[in-house]
C-alpha cells in the first residue's frame, strides 16, 4: 500500500506516520486490494484538521475531521473510514456483487488544479468518468460524502448525474444532447 502524509503549517514526524501506517493497516482487513492512502494533518486556528483519500479496490472513501490534536482527529477519521467501509461491504454483499471487475469499475481518477479566480472559478477537478450503474453511481457518491456525483451509464453510454435531495431521496439528471 502506498501511504502519502503530508503536513500543511506543521511538521509531520516520523512518530505521526507510523501511527498513520498502524491505523491503516487495521482497514485492510476489510479490503483486499487497499492501494493508495493520503491523509493530510493542517493545523488551523490551533487545532488540527485532518482528511483522509482513500484507493482500496478502485473505490475512493473520504473522511476528514478537526480536533484539539493529531492523535485524535486522526482517530475520528479513521473510525469514520472504517464504518464507511463496513456500510460499503455489506451493500455489495446484500446486493451479491463482490466481483473483482465491478469493483475496478468504481474507480475514480482525480487530478485537482488551483486556477486563479476567474468569474468566481477556483479550482477545476478533472477525473476519469468510469462506465458503472446508476446504483454505483450512488453507492460512490455516499462513500465520497459528496452531494452529486457524475458518471457514466453504463447502459445508456452518456453522462448522467446523481444527486441527494434535502428529503434524503436521490435524482437523477440524464441530459438530451
Amino acid at each position: 500500500m502506498n501511504i502519502v502524509v503530508q503536513g500543511r503549517n506543521m511538521e509531520v514526524s516520523e512518530v505521526m506516520r507510523d501511527y498513520v501506517a498502524k491505523k491503516l493497516s487495521k482497514l485492510e482487513r476489510f479490503f483486499d486490494r487497499l492501494m493508495d492512502a493520503t491523509v493530510n494533518f493542517t493545523l488551523e486556528r490551533g487545532r488540527v484538521k485532518v482528511e483522509s483519500t482513500l484507493t482500496a479496490s478502485g473505490v475512493v472513501i473520504r473522511a476528514e475531521a478537526i480536533g484539539p490534536d493529531w492523535r485524535s482527529a486522526l482517530d475520528e477519521v479513521m473510525d469514520k473510514l472504517e464504518r464507511q467501509v463496513k456500510r460499503y461491504k455489506e451493500r455489495l454483499g446484500r446486493r451479491g456483487v463482490l466481483k473483482k471487475e465491478t469493483i475496478a469499475e468504481l474507480g475514480e481518477e482525480k487530478k485537482e488544479e488551483a486556477l486563479p479566480l476567474v468569474d468566481k472559478i477556483a479550482r477545476v477537478k478533472e477525473f476519469v468518468l468510469r462506465p458503472m450503474s446508476v446504483e454505483d453511481a450512488i453507492l460512490q457518491m455516499e462513500l465520497l460524502g459528496h452531494t452529486f456525483f457524475v458518471f457514466k451509464d453504463m447502459d445508456k453510454d452518456k453522462v448522467q448525474v446523481v444527486y441527494k435531495r434535502e428529503d434524503g431521496s436521490y435524482g437523477l439528471i440524464d441530459p438530451i444532447y
